[in-house]
């Protein structure tokens, strides 16, 4: 059965300022669903161009809100490439929220951007095959270590003089 959800979406072009957050979440929620064939379709190429508009006319916090709202299937390694790039916010709720395969996530990791992969590190329900991806990469932990017990860091006492 032909499922004509996206199509309906898109036809909505013209909902003003107040409609585009809606818009943007149909969409998300379609086109994060869409196996590769049907992303690369002309249909599907349409809807990820109007994301990208979307994307420009609203707000980067209403884009995290929305990415982090509960059910939200985000589940298309090519939707998921797409939303890290530009604003950090955004990539990093779109991390968060991405729902991959193990070989979707190994595919995808090499390509995203370095900052994208960092936010990974906070994911605790990634394969360890993509957790060890990632450390070949050099994707650790970012957090700074106690600087008092670095001694090169630390300052160096200098006698007065006499």
């Amino acid at each position: 059965m032909f499922d004509d959800r996206l199509a309906t979406v898109l036809r909505m072009t013209a909902l003003g300022q107040a409609g585009q957050p809606t818009q943007f979440r149909q969409l998300l929620d379609l086109l994060g669903t869409l196996r590769e064939e049907q992303a690369t379709s002309p249909l599907g190429t349409d809807g990820f161009a109007r994301l990208a508009e979307l994307r420009q006319l609203i707000a980067p916090e209403e884009q995290v809100r929305i990415l982090r709202e509960s059910g939200l299937r985000l589940r298309n390694p090519q939707l998921v490439a797409l939303l890290v790039e530009g604003e950090p916010r955004i990539g990093a709720a779109a991390m968060a929220t991405a729902r991959l395969t193990e070989a979707q996530w190994l595919d995808l990791i090499p390509r995203l951007p370095i900052s994208s992969r960092g936010f990974l590190r906070h994911r605790r329900d990634l394969p360890a095959s993509a957790n060890a991806l990632l450390a070949r990469l050099g994707v650790g932990d970012l957090v700074l270590g106690d600087a008092s017990h670095d001694t090169r860091s630390a300052p160096t006492a200098q006698a007065a003089p006499a």
